[in-house]
């Protein structure tokens, strides 16, 4: 998968407090640097699936860390909530790693509809 335009870049510490001994406690990027999994961010209301790259692959263990970009694909969910130091969590069968949002970046989100504007074309 081609990497879009990320609509944030966020970083991730690793903790897999949900995953008991007899899972896997570990989380790795393969060789296109591409992972997808659902996540819960501080302020929304249900878990949404999140895109992330890095550069390459990766294995990440317990109290490991690194940068991602980041794409939701239900943006208008988490719009308003992306900003630096929002807080989410990455699920897969159990919060695994803690993330928060360290850049925004405003041309990966889509244009918003004219329903959505106001007159001015700030959102109403």
């Amino acid at each position: 998968m081609s990497r879009p335009q990320p609509q944030f870049r966020a970083r991730l510490k690793f903790h897999f407090r949900e995953h008991g001994t007899d899972r896997r406690r570990w989380f790795m990027f393969g060789a296109d640097g591409h992972r997808r999994v659902p996540m819960q961010m501080r302020g929304v209301e249900s878990m949404y699936t999140l895109g992330m790259w890095r550069d390459g692959e990766a294995r990440f263990e317990e109290g490991d860390e690194t940068d991602v970009d980041c794409i939701s694909i239900c943006p208008e969910a988490i719009d308003s909530a992306v900003v630096p130091g929002a807080v989410f969590e990455l699920w897969d069968g159990g919060f695994f790693a803690k993330g928060h949002v360290i850049e925004r970046f405003d041309e990966g989100w889509p244009e918003r509809t004219n329903s959505e504007q106001g007159a001015d074309g700030n959102p109403h």
